[in-house]
């Protein structure tokens, strides 16, 4: 794909109907489908185009190259990040992208629903002290569903039904058989009394399949950058300036006037009827915060003292389960999910899921240094001789393994918060509290889990106690009815500006228990018929 046809000579004199901030999920699924309608879209993207053609990828240039160059021509998002948490401080590469498809092009793929309880998060949580959990989103699931089946077909998910939910129409394509290893433990879990499902996911599952969790080389994978974002250049004429890093909203009489940029060391300003921020929701309240005017001294859209706070952050157990004789692994690998412990015994939790990652050595290396880099205290296993030797042995030790993971409800707090900061790298920090409360959810977790399963399989945890996903981020720009207390109204639109939008995970109000994605995809093609 030549992308040089989509990049607009003087995109400052365009007419443009909508601008786009980013083309990850939210920002590529709603630009798409304002395309489609015939809308004149521009998007904005701070890194590479990386969507060239069906095997290719952008070629490096000669001569050595700085790191963040190098993360950029890999999809990667540059900068470090930087932040406290009760577990000290951090400094390291958070799993973010940054290039076409932002992020998506490093998911897993694993395109579920929230539920409906996930919508009137409050009843779950009534006496927990501090926190600003909402009764109700301002929208209900019933006005959601539609948009999920539509986002379901738009990214060819295939999965099962999850037999805790028989009355829910889904719009899923059938997935390929289980291996022999995924369907002993799935008929175990069923013996276990447990509701286990076909896992739903965006994989084509092409001869030699991989379930890439890089950018795929065979665009097997269904992520944004190909589902949406391509199609919208090649077929409805959108148009975008990669390599563009927009630095501020200028507003004037209640409406964005104008985005300020840069692109190739050059300054730009670009003019759009509506501008829709999808910069993920580290980033994108940070460009309000740094959006300053003498009307509006905190940042813009922040009325309401909101923008960058109740930050979210799912936590993540990894978990080895072993089936009582060898089966061969071959077969798809992101395959299993159940929900038994979604809500247990009244206490909300969240969804338990296959990864997809085999356990062999370099997967083994890189996952304990990602975790010795965003766990300060776990500094000390990188100097630790053994662990090349142990990391080795890994695929002997959990030769009859199948790597599960754990994702938990987090809960939002003023006080969790992104903060600008021009001396941090990306001009952010964070600041985010464990909380004594999700501290004891995931150990109930781990306990249901090992005292239910136990019975039949070898239970092994690989995580510590600091088990921050800091992937699943949400929350900086929350969504509600009330203006003095959050960001949008129900349409997604600033309650302080006429035509700013925001559809990255910003905007919700809590975080649920399971994967964002797809309540992303499916809330911005609902904002996108508002539009």
């Amino acid at each position: 794909m030549d992308v040089s046809k989509y990049i607009p000579e003087n995109p400052e004199d365009g007419d443009w109907d909508v601008v786009v901030v980013g083309t990850g999920m939210g920002g590529s699924t709603l630009g798409y489908a304002l395309a489609r309608k015939g809308r004149n879209v521009l998007f904005l993207e701070k890194g590479k185009f990386l969507h060239h053609g069906p095997l290719d990828a952008p070629e490096l240039p000669p001569g050595p190259m700085s790191e963040a160059d190098q993360r950029l021509f890999t999809g990667w998002w540059p900068n470090r990040l930087a932040g406290t948490t009760s577990f000290g401080t951090s400094d390291f590469y958070a799993p973010l992208g940054c290039g076409s498809g932002g992020t998506t092009g490093h998911y897993g793929a694993q395109l579920e629903r929230f539920t409906p309880s996930d919508l009137s998060p409050k009843q779950y949580f009534p006496d927990v002290e501090g926190t600003n959990l909402p009764d109700h989103w301002p929208v209900s699931y019933e006005t959601m569903a539609p948009y999920y089946q539509q986002a379901e077909t738009l990214f060819r998910i295939c999965g099962t039904r999850d037999p805790l939910k028989p009355d829910e129409a889904f719009s899923l394509r059938e997935p390929p058989p289980l291996g022999d290893r995924d369907q002993a433990l799935y008929d175990s879990f069923q013996e276990l009394g447990l509701h286990p499902y076909r896992a739903h996911v965006g994989y084509e599952y092409l001869p030699e399949c991989f379930e890439c969790t890089e950018i795929c080389p065979k665009r097997c994978k269904k992520e944004a950058g190909e589902v949406c974002l391509t199609p919208a250049l090649e077929e409805f004429g959108a148009q975008i300036l990669p390599e563009c890093e927009v630095e501020e909203l200028l507003a004037e009489n209640g409406r964005v006037s104008a985005v300020r940029a840069t692109r190739h060391g050059m300054e730009i300003t670009i003019r759009a009827r509506t501008v829709v921020l999808a910069a993920g929701a580290y980033m994108s309240p940070l460009l309000l915060l740094r959006s300053t005017s003498a009307g509006s001294p905190n940042g813009l859209a922040n009325s309401s003292g909101m923008v960058g706070r109740n930050l979210m952050l799912h936590t993540s157990d990894f978990i080895a389960i072993d089936t009582a004789q060898w089966h061969s692994p071959e077969g798809p690998r992101k395959t299993l999910a159940l929900n038994d412990f979604y809500v247990d015994n009244g206490h909300k939790l969240g969804t338990f899921q296959t990864v997809g990652f085999p356990f062999e050595t370099p997967f083994i290396l890189a996952y304990l240094r990602h975790v010795a880099d965003s766990n300060p205290r776990w500094w000390r296993a990188l100097t630790n001789p053994m662990l090349p030797q142990a990391s080795r042995h890994a695929p002997r030790l959990f030769a009859k393994s199948t790597m599960f993971a754990t994702i938990v409800e987090d809960l939002p707090y003023s006080h969790n918060r992104i903060i600008a900061d021009d001396s941090a790298p990306n001009g952010m920090r964070f600041e985010y509290e464990y909380t004594p409360e999700l501290k004891w959810r995931n150990a109930y977790f781990r306990k249901r889990i090992k005292e239910t399963l136990s019975r039949k399989h070898r239970i092994r945890f690989l995580s510590g106690r600091n088990n921050i996903n800091y992937g699943h981020v949400c929350g900086t720009c929350r969504f509600g009815d009330d203006p003095a207390t959050s960001v949008l109204d129900s349409n997604n639109r600033a309650h302080d500006l006429d035509n700013l939008y925001v559809v990255d995970a910003s905007f919700f109000p809590s975080s649920g228990g399971t994967n964002p994605s797809l309540t992303i995809a499916a809330n911005a093609l609902r904002v996108a018929e508002q539009l």
